[in-house]
């Protein structure tokens, strides 16, 4: 799972331009011509299909253009800053492309893109999650190594590419424990937070932590001033995988297989204090709106007949109980959960593949019949797992 981040930025209305020829919805242009259709607040979404992956885009209303970055191998990540696009190749490919939404075939980097793996490191570095310093310049956490790594992303080769390793060893559980399963990494305040799942043969070692560095030195900042040596943020649940950055607190969700349990923690960034808002859910990802709301997915199992996880959809509230959004978002399956502005964006796989707005702003106090607070709805080619949104300047004179 990629993580979820919130972006405070207000869409303006912008003009991009997809070929027609890989539009799901348009018309059927039998003389071939170059034809164009312009979308307003792009979302970027990685679907995927047994054994096939593709990057499709879509205004969550009307338009979708499908068929960008067709893979064979369907680990992919996505990841957007501005105008463009990073495609993340997971366990054993281990590479990052980078595209502009002007022309998203073609890459920025050689090849299938920048290589994430050491040279000389014989199994794959999984990277996981990107998080971003500057356009060009991030941070990627790779879950099978103990380095993460801060990278150049306007790198012209790659010679230029890695800036500095960041070693994580020394919060793994021991010698025969070499990695710490690095998964999420936020950026906030000139910080970079990383998290630490730490598991040990798949099973919590109830060493779980963040790890926290200065985003200019690069030294790891020590979180507890009163214990020798430098320390990390303990966590209370296990296996956080999903998170999301709201205000001064980072929201991590955990889920544990078998039986299921997890919940939600808070991490308080200034005093780097934690709390455990909830642990009645095993949470497989969370968002926040714009106005601060958290919306969350539960993972209640594995339906054998349909093929996917049984999830339901969640309001945290303030009192850290949590409302069904509606009955017909619960004990389904939700692909994809993101959030814009103070909309809902939910990926709902099927025999019709397909992405739903909803109004984040209704009040939950009790499930709302769907109708009353779908926006708008979209096919997808394939089964999206992650949405991700573009965000294009345009000048006055533009409009």
């Amino acid at each position: 799972m990629v993580n979820t981040t919130m972006s405070t930025t207000k869409f303006p209305v912008i003009t991009a331009f997809i070929s027609s020829a890989l539009l799901l919805s348009g018309c059927n242009d039998k003389d071939n011509k170059a034809e164009e259709i312009t979308f307003n607040d792009i979302a970027v979404v990685q679907s995927v299909a047994s054994g096939e992956s593709m990057i499709e885009f879509t205004d969550g209303i009307t338009d979708v253009a499908s068929n960008y970055n067709s893979k064979t191998a369907t680990d992919y990540g996505i990841a957007t800053r501005g105008e463009y696009i990073y495609h993340i190749g997971r366990y054993n490919i281990d590479t990052i492309q980078k595209y502009h939404i002007d022309n998203p075939q073609l890459g920025y980097y050689p090849g299938e893109g920048y290589s994430l793996r050491s040279a000389g490191e014989t199994t794959s570095a999984n990277p996981y999650n990107i998080s971003f310093i500057t356009d060009d310049t991030a941070v990627i956490t790779r879950y099978g190594s103990a380095k993460a790594w801060v990278i150049n992303l306007a790198a012209k080769n790659s010679d230029d590419f890695l800036i500095r390793e960041l070693d994580l060893s020394h919060h793994t559980t021991g010698a025969d424990d070499t990695v710490p399963e690095m998964d999420m990494v936020f950026t906030h305040n000139n910080r970079v937070y990383i998290t630490l799942q730490n598991l040990t043969e798949w099973v919590s070692s109830g060493n779980e932590k963040v790890v926290v560095f200065d985003a200019t030195s690069w030294e790891e900042i020590d979180t507890d001033s009163v214990t020798p040596g430098t320390q990390a943020i303990e966590l209370s649940l296990a296996n956080h995988q999903s998170g999301v950055v709201y205000g001064d607190k980072m929201y991590l969700g955990s889920l544990v297989y078998g039986p299921l349990s997890g919940g939600i923690e808070a991490v308080n960034l200034n005093d780097f204090s934690t709390e455990v808002l909830t642990d009645e859910y095993a949470v497989n990802r969370v968002t926040a709106t714009e106005s601060g709301k958290i919306f969350f997915t539960s993972y209640e199992g594995w339906s054998s007949e349909k093929g996917s996880s049984i999830d339901t959809l969640y309001k945290l509230n303030s009192d850290n109980s949590a409302s069904k959004v509606s009955t017909e978002l619960a004990s389904g399956n939700i692909s994809a959960l993101a959030s814009k502005g103070d909309v809902l964006w939910l990926g709902l796989p099927g025999t019709s593949n397909k992405i739903i707005r909803i109004n984040a702003a209704a009040d939950f106090s009790a499930p709302k019949p769907l109708n009353e607070i779908q926006l708008s709805s979209v096919e997808t080619a394939l089964k999206p797992v992650q949405i991700e949104f573009l965000t294009i300047e345009q000048n006055i004179g533009d409009f």
